[in-house]
């Protein structure tokens, strides 16, 4: 699990470190260091707007796209507070309002998938026999024995006669 996680930092502090190094070589430094403090604090500007309308939806009624816009809202708070532009572009389009109902759908399905990874059960029985047998890895199981089953009768051991 760890090197995962290790992975994915490094591609981000990859694709994180080429977009800067763009925005430098197409437009400066100074520039780039005034967009980025300008989008970044937008962002926060922007976030903190969605967060109090989002409570004022959520005091009126809990419905099911209320509740995930507040975690599509939460990850687009998150985007923007890390630094970096690719995902300060990230965060600002998952707290604009059209592109969060346009990203309900598709986060909820990539949701759904990496679920089923961990609990293909669970998967199979929310979402269907059908899904979790098309998604499931082929090959080799290695859980599986090939064994025969051999009926012991129990009897008492013969008396030995002395004599």
């Amino acid at each position: 699990m760890a090197s995962v996680v290790l992975r994915m930092f490094l591609v981000y502090v990859v694709v994180e470190t080429a977009a800067v190094a763009a925005l430098i070589w197409a437009i400066g430094f100074g520039w780039t260091t005034l967009l980025l403090l300008g989008v970044f604090f937008a962002g926060l500007m922007l976030s903190a707007g969605q967060v109090r309308r989002q409570f004022g939806r959520l005091r009126s009624g809990v419905r099911q796209s209320v509740l995930a816009d507040s975690g599509l809202i939460a990850a687009g708070t998150v985007l923007v507070a890390v630094p970096g532009p690719v995902t300060t572009v990230m965060g600002l389009l998952l707290l604009a309002p059209p592109t969060r109902s346009a990203a309900r759908p598709i986060l909820a399905s990539l949701a759904t998938i990496g679920l089923g990874r961990y609990t293909p059960l669970v998967t199979a029985a929310a979402v269907g026999k059908q899904w979790y047998t098309n998604r499931r890895t082929t090959g080799p199981r290695d859980d599986y024995i090939d064994a025969e089953v051999v009926d012991v009768i129990d009897a008492d051991p013969p008396a030995l006669s002395v004599g």
